[in-house]
């Protein structure tokens, strides 16, 4: 046996196997990456690393049965011992070996930490979900604050452009839930999941914040922080978990993202305690929470006159009060609108929700005329909304619509998805996205996203009723009684059932249309 390594060693076939053993990882490496690219199957990779093991097997043989000569390669049988130079090829082989080595490290290196091995996870960690903060705190009034910090925390992760955020409507959804993280993200579509808690005690703030992986529950990064309660305090603690969740997911930032995130708003307590009461309110969309929402942004401009953000919150609750309850005039709605949208981008030319809501105001005064340059101007700012935050869901939507309004539906369809990406439990895309489906003759589209809608929102009455609708269209009588009963059933509106008239009519039931 000792005699059989001896001769293995002088004929250099354990330093070939182990040339070729790196040579080998090296090739399997670069399969692993480039055969996906490139659309290969699984099983192509597999007899690509067949090929690869077959070669090593084929080079200890070639080893064995040839030697390398200053005249070229011989049959070792035919090399005479005294002519052999076996000892100078093995130095060659060594210095080979080591190259190889270096080489495999870097690839190594290359592949896991800039992610290319595995570009479809490292993009998916760029998404989060930041759920909503734990207030570790008896006190009512600490919940809204720990609201405040969680929803500002997620406006300025949103306007990073590389990150994916899914937005405040669908994480809501998730307060108190026993719902492990795995299922949460699965749901929202996302890799990495942002969790913290918020506790206040007399005049200082404690915030703990942690970001997990949620396919391996690997704890990604985690912080605590203890500082004096103000604002410039609490708004510094955001920048600052922004900027470490950003490097923890080997994100880039831009300057003027990094400009975004240094942003103070206000550094009025009560003015800011009054626009997080607003933002609360505005975002219920009932009538009595919209009127205190008006209310409450109104106060918080009165005692911080630059308070740009207040002043957004302004202009959507008019704009909603008008839109979705016709609570106050035209001539109002415009008025207190226009103004406090002047205002907020006079103060903060870069506020993405400012720019979102007067697309919403140009297109409400371009739908009461039909003409001037309103409908252009709506464009631009949804467009300017969007490059300042590519997540914001609304924006996507509002836009959705003044491309539907032009039947440009391709474009009108792309924008509603492009919604549902950062608010996949959002509900305005589910109400009119099928419809546009329907529109082009993709039947089967819209169905499945009525349906979808339902296992989403089962207690959403609009869902069944459009799904009725539609069913009715297609000539599915029986089926679409049954769902409008049932979204009659779940609606307190006297015209709930409206979409089951046509159905009744066709089978002769006068009596029920």
């Amino acid at each position: 046996m000792t005699s059989f390594l001896s001769e293995l060693r002088r004929r250099n076939v354990l330093r070939v196997a182990a040339a070729y053993a790196v040579v080998a990882w090296i090739l399997i490496e670069a399969g692993s990456v480039l055969l996906p690219t490139f659309g290969a199957p699984e099983s192509a990779f597999k007899i690509y690393v067949v090929v690869v093991i077959g070669g090593f097997l084929a080079s200890l043989v070639l080893a064995w049965v040839f030697e390398v000569t200053p005249e070229g390669v011989k049959f070792e049988k035919d090399v005479e011992r005294s002519e052999s130079v076996t000892t100078r090829t093995g130095r060659k082989l060594n210095v080979v070996i080591i190259g190889l080595l270096i080489i495999a490290l870097g690839i190594s290196v290359t592949l896991n930490v800039t992610g290319i091995r595995n570009p479809a996870a490292t993009t998916n960690r760029l998404s989060i979900a930041v759920l909503p903060f734990t207030s570790r705190s008896t006190d009512p009034d600490n919940e809204l604050f720990a609201d405040g910090i969680h929803d500002d925390l997620l406006t300025r992760l949103a306007n990073v452009g590389v990150l994916k955020v899914i937005s405040r409507t669908s994480v809501m959804e998730y307060r108190n839930t026993t719902k492990n993280l795995r299922q949460i993200a699965e749901e929202l579509g996302v890799g990495t999941v942002l969790e913290g808690a918020v506790q206040r005690v007399g005049d200082n703030v404690r915030i703990n914040a942690q970001l997990i992986d949620a396919a391996t529950d690997e704890h990604l990064w985690a912080n605590s922080y203890d500082r004096q309660l103000s604002l410039q305090n609490i708004f510094a603690i955001q920048s600052e978990i922004s900027k470490e969740i950003t490097v923890a997911l080997r994100a880039t930032l831009t300057n003027d993202e990094q400009s975004r995130l240094a942003n103070v708003p206000t550094e009025n307590m009560e003015a800011y305690r009054l626009y997080m009461q607003g933002r609360a309110n505005l975002n219920q969309r009932r009538l009595e929470t919209l009127l205190q929402a008006r209310e409450q942004f109104e106060r918080a401009t009165e005692l911080d006159p630059d308070y740009a953000e207040a002043y957004a919150g302004l202009a959507d609750s008019v704009l909603l009060l008008f839109n979705n309850h016709a609570a106050i005039s035209r001539e109002e709605m415009l008025t207190v609108a226009e103004a406090a949208l002047d205002k907020a981008l006079s103060i903060n030319p870069d506020l993405a929700d400012a720019y979102a809501s007067l697309g919403l105001l140009k297109t409400k005064i371009w739908e009461e005329t039909r003409t001037g340059p309103e409908f252009a101007q709506a464009e631009a700012a949804y467009l300017r909304a969007i490059e300042l935050n590519p997540n914001h869901a609304q924006a996507y939507m509002w836009f959705a619509a003044i491309r539907s309004a032009e039947e440009r539906f391709d474009e009108a369809i792309e924008l509603y998805n492009q919604s549902l990406r950062v608010d996949p439990l959002g509900r305005i895309p589910y109400a009119n996205l099928p419809g546009l489906y329907a529109q082009m003759g993709r039947n089967e589209d819209a169905l499945d996203l009525y349906l979808k809608a339902i296992r989403i929102h089962p207690e959403w009455p609009t869902a069944y009723q459009n799904l009725s609708q539609h069913l009715q269209g297609l000539g599915r009588l029986d089926e679409a009684i049954a769902w409008g009963l049932r979204g009659q059933e779940l609606s307190t509106d006297p015209l709930a059932g409206v979409t089951m008239i046509g159905s009744y009519v066709e089978f002769g039931d006068y009596d029920k249309a």
